[in-house]
């Protein structure tokens, strides 16, 4: 069986050095090896280094496949003047079907290695094993029902190597939109803190208390998150917001709103004068602490039936631009329309 040149050029391109088992002379089959070999060890050097080194390691994985190109266009295009037999028997050698066929998977093989091992190796010291990430994820789930005494399933475990520790995110069994953020360290058996659940789950409760008031104020217009954090230890677990009220520690609250609203230079003070009364009465339904408010304005045509679901599901707008924005870190600073200052982004 004949070798050609095109096949020969297409499998280089395709991985480095197969091109040079396909020939499948012994100095090629040497040749093709070591450039497998050096493109696992620049793969490996890569995560090694955080990819730190990315702007060598490229062009030199690149330059490695180049080579590996290269070698067979001139193993087909040398002629020797002086041994026109030896160029004949040179092409024919090892050309049996079977042999290039076997020789070209153990190249593909050998390059699917390389590059596999190149990854598994560099990489390694910054990852975590599926069996590792699943005893954190066993023990943060028997952590939460021991400390709420109810079933918890935890969605996502994400190692970070820079601090060692896992970054988890998990919900209530029964209330899978509660999804919070807890974290552990890489001990065996590991150390679970952090947890957010409480702060979410008080958070949802001074959200609904807001919808009565936000429909009086924003009708159809105003949708709210909430995150509440209580600087105290808590000696029992008080699920109800309403009664953070008797507990002994400072209360922080943050209440982010999206509005659907249309403001322009000639409707900017009406809006002030509705801002200025959403802060006086904000009060009458949050505990007493200090609390935030954040307003993004959004156009009015962006307010949709798929997009009001999905506010209610995430609280995300998913890039789209907000065309004003009121910040303030503490409401208790506002005391008239002068204190407040909405920005246009547009």
């Amino acid at each position: 069986m004949k070798k050609h040149q095109w096949i020969a050029t297409l499998l280089s391109l395709i991985c480095t050095g197969l091109g040079m088992f396909y020939i499948g002379t012994p100095g090629m089959i040497i040749g093709g090896m070591l450039l497998m070999a050096l493109q696992g060890a620049a793969l490996f050097i890569f995560f090694m280094t955080l990819g730190f080194l990315g702007l060598i390691i490229g062009p030199l994985a690149i330059g490695l496949h180049i080579i590996g190109l290269i070698i067979p266009v001139i193993y087909f295009n040398y002629r020797s003047p002086k041994k026109p037999l030896f160029d004949e028997k040179r092409k024919r050698q090892l050309s049996s079907p079977w042999k290039i066929v076997l020789r070209t998977v153990i190249g593909l093989a050998l390059f699917a290695g390389s590059i596999y091992a190149g990854y598994t190796w560099g990489s390694a010291p910054f990852m975590k094993t599926a069996a590792e990430k699943r005893e954190v994820q066993e023990a943060a789930e028997s952590y939460l029902e021991q400390k709420y005494n109810e079933p918890f399933k935890v969605t996502d475990v994400d190692y970070t190597w820079a601090i060692g520790s896992y970054n988890l995110r998990a919900h209530p069994v029964q209330s899978p939109e509660l999804e919070f953020t807890l974290s552990s360290d890489e001990a065996s058996p590991p150390d679970i803190s952090n947890d957010t659940y409480l702060n979410l789950l008080w958070g949802q409760q001074l959200r609904d208390r807001l919808k009565p008031l936000l429909a009086e104020l924003y009708p159809d217009q105003a949708f709210a998150n909430a995150y509440v954090y209580v600087n105290s230890d808590i000696d029992t677990i008080e699920r109800d917001y309403n009664q953070l009220a008797n507990t002994d520690g400072h209360i922080s609250q943050n209440i982010s709103l999206i509005v659907f609203a249309d403001l322009t230079a000639d409707n900017l003070a009406q809006e002030k004068e509705r801002v200025l009364e959403l802060i006086r009465r904000l009060p009458s339904v949050a505990v007493p602490g200090e609390t935030d408010l954040h307003i993004e304005y959004y156009a009015a045509d962006l307010k949709t039936p798929d997009r009001v679901k999905k506010l209610e599901r995430d609280f995300d707008m998913n890039g789209k631009p907000s065309t004003h924005i009121f910040r303030e870190f503490d409401i208790s600073k506002i005391t008239s329309t002068d204190d407040i200052e909405i920005i246009g982004l547009e």
